[in-house]
């Protein structure tokens, strides 16, 4: 089927224009527009990429629990003074734990943690044993 209508807008010389000629074009008469577009895409993606980067900083802190020096060198983490640990999920203090809470601090151990006293706790080799 041939269309005496052309696809593409014809010249004054006859000749038919190509793609990249019409869009060259169409730039250089929206110039304004395109730099605005341009300008506003850049500042959208700036501010995604930092939400996204404070985002993981946040998490990061709040979330992750550090590695402990077992799983990277194979030895016991030795913690310098007594301190609370949250357990995961559903996991609870031992009695001896608790009771251990209680005589140093006077106070209940919270559900879903245990107390960490590197003084009086027994060696882990030993408690595997």
């Amino acid at each position: 089927m041939n269309d005496s209508t052309p696809s593409e807008p014809m010249p004054e010389d006859g000749e038919p224009t190509s793609f990249i000629e019409t869009a060259k074009n169409w730039v250089k008469k929206h110039k304004i527009l395109v730099g605005v577009v341009g300008a506003v895409g850049v500042a959208i993606v700036g501010v995604v990429v930092k939400n996204a980067m404070e985002q993981d900083v946040s998490e990061d802190a709040e979330d992750s629990e550090p590695v402990s020096d077992t799983e990277t060198t194979g030895e016991p983490r030795q913690s310098p003074v007594p301190h609370l640990r949250k357990l995961a999920e559903g996991w609870n203090a031992s009695e001896a734990k608790r009771a251990q809470y209680k005589e140093k601090t006077g106070d209940d151990l919270a559900p879903g943690t245990t107390w960490v006293d590197p003084l009086e706790d027994e060696d882990p080799g030993e408690a595997a044993a």
